[in-house]
């Protein structure tokens, strides 16, 4: 295995911080976006098990997180959705023959299944979501959501604290603890990206029935944080292209729960088995 660090020139001239893991002979590539307040470095042990299946993974910091600079938990979606482009623009000079995947979790899956359903890319294989960010697993409140719209037009770039409690991570309480020690991980998001994250996860439900391309998503059944049921309505959505797993007892991040090598193995057969 190969890992090396890179950097993704953008379409409005940033600089992210971008990093890839390399078999030695890929049998397909993979583009994965984080979920919110991580980076790509916490996919450090899931890129591994993926090149020891012949898969290529690649990711960037998204902007406002990890190695980047700007305010941090803030972006716009147009120009997240513009990133992964470019991500894949990258991947594809590098690997001309090997069959595209983009693999999106958390905030990331909503990132990956907007750009799936509004953009016609040809270039893809197959996408996988993990623990999608379709609906939060709890209803914000009317006053919530009534501010976060406003501010979103006044300030969209005023953050506050996610909510997000390390113990919703998983059952083994040391990814818990590693997360909130990490210096690269914070716990903010802006009014603009909640948002949108929100309006753009109901646009993905709406419109799932158009998927053109087969999509795996998985979910672990005691989720605390994205909605189980919204991503059960996804897969109903399109039951000739949606293949799916619910992951028993497990939480929000199922690549890093106890029996994690089951999900990770079943992760890379499903993309095996479409790369050919």
């Amino acid at each position: 295995m190969s890992i090396k660090e890179f950097k993704l020139h953008t379409i409005d001239g940033k600089d992210l911080y971008g990093k890839t893991w390399l078999p030695s002979d890929p049998i397909a590539v993979v583009c994965l976006v984080h979920g919110l307040g991580e980076h790509i470095g916490r996919y450090e042990h899931l890129a591994g098990h993926f090149n020891r299946s012949g898969i290529a993974v690649y990711g960037v910091d998204q902007r406002g997180h990890g190695h980047n600079a700007g305010t941090r938990g803030h972006a716009r979606c147009q120009q997240l959705w513009e990133d992964l482009e470019s991500l894949m623009k990258f991947v594809r000079v590098n690997h001309l023959n090997a069959p595209m995947f983009l693999y999106g979790h958390s905030w990331g899956g909503n990132i990956v299944s907007n750009l799936l359903l509004r953009k016609d890319l040809q270039e893809i294989r197959g996408v996988v979501l993990s623990a999608p960010w379709l609906k939060l697993s709890f209803e914000p409140t009317r006053m919530q959501l009534l501010i976060a719209r406003g501010m979103s037009k006044i300030i969209p770039s005023l953050t506050q604290p996610n909510g997000l409690k390390p113990e919703y991570l998983s059952r083994d309480l040391s990814i818990g603890e590693a997360y909130l020690n990490d210096p690269l991980v914070h716990n903010k998001i802006s009014a603009g990206l909640f948002n949108e994250a929100v309006k753009n996860g109901e646009y993905v439900l709406l419109h799932a029935h158009q998927l053109s391309k087969p999509v795996l998503i998985f979910h672990g059944t005691d989720d605390n944080i994205t909605s189980l049921s919204a991503s059960q309505t996804f897969a109903a959505a399109a039951p000739e292209l949606v293949s799916y797993k619910w992951w028993p007892e497990m939480r929000h991040e199922t690549h890093n729960e106890i029996g994690k090598e089951q999900v990770m193995d079943f992760t890379a057969q499903w993309i095996l088995e479409k790369a050919v």
